[in-house]
């Protein structure tokens, strides 16, 4: 008997060595290699997590133009093989609002048409660094275009939507499509419409709903049951690309017979002062 109780005991070690309890993970031998991180691909801008988001009041004109120039030099840079770098951000003042998540749209066009559009919803990243990734993407990864190339740039503009937070609401009655942009999610698939694409069109609440099932490949009127729908308000940052900001003018150096003054600085070495 006691030897049937210590074949059953070792049974017992063995499978348990083999077969780990359910929810554990095996530990690694001591001294194995642990596997590293994924790496980020050079010249991406991967997402980073608990960034938390700032809502105090809209962007200010500085802030704008920051951006807009960001986007810009991201673009330029992307069609000319002459990539944004970190140093080109250091004459930027990064402002809470410019590097809290935030989601964002990049929008492409050449006069009137679309050429590009790419953006998220989620507040993944800081702002200005969704802008530099989606403006990448829009330009070049966009799908239903063809890529735009450095010929595109004449005549190019460059719209950026910054997202505000996101409110569900029971049904069409509550959407003001003048103003509100509508996000939908049903079964895993979600689509949305920036603030004003709808009214654009000249569509109303139950008519773009009708659309962004249709884009989500769900059924006509399958926003009416089970569907996550949320709307959202949107900064709009414009323009085409802006000039160069100007240096600041250098002085003038005094003339060699010209009497110096405490604001010229110290004489250079070797020369008195009359």
């Amino acid at each position: 008997m006691r030897c049937l109780a210590l074949w059953l005991a070792c049974s017992i070690a063995l499978l348990s060595g083999i077969f780990p309890a359910r929810g554990t993970e095996p530990t690694p031998p001591e001294g194995a290699a642990t596997p590293a991180a994924p790496s980020v691909v050079e010249g991406a801008v991967a997402p980073e997590r608990n960034i938390p988001p700032n809502r105090e009041g809209p962007l200010d004109p500085a802030e704008k133009e920051i951006l807009l120039r960001i986007a810009w030099r991201t673009l330029t840079g992307h069609l000319t093989k002459n990539p944004i770098q970190d140093r080109d951000l250091e004459g930027y003042r990064l402002t809470p609002r410019l590097t809290a998540a935030r989601g964002c749209f990049i929008t492409l066009r050449k006069g009137d048409e679309v050429r590009g559009k790419q953006g998220e919803i989620e507040p993944t990243r800081p702002l200005y660094q969704q802008v530099i990734v989606f403006t990448r993407r829009a330009a070049t990864r966009d799908a239903r275009f063809l890529p735009l190339t450095d010929r595109d740039l004449p005549g190019l503009t460059l719209e950026i939507a910054v997202l505000g937070d996101r409110s569900p609401v029971a049904g069409p009655s509550e959407i003001q499509i003048d103003r509100h942009g509508i996000f939908l999610e049903k079964w895993g698939r979600r689509s949305l419409f920036l603030p004003g694409e709808a009214v654009s069109k000249g569509w109303g609440p139950e008519r773009t709903l009708d659309e962004l099932c249709r884009q989500a490949a769900l059924p006509a009127g399958a926003w009416k049951q089970g569907a996550k729908v949320e709307i959202f308000t949107a900064e709009i940052v414009a323009g085409p690309e802006p000039p160069p900001i100007a240096a600041a003018p250098i002085p003038p150096a005094p003339a060699a017979n010209e009497p110096r003054t405490p604001a010229d600085g110290p004489s250079p070495a070797g020369e008195e002062t009359p």
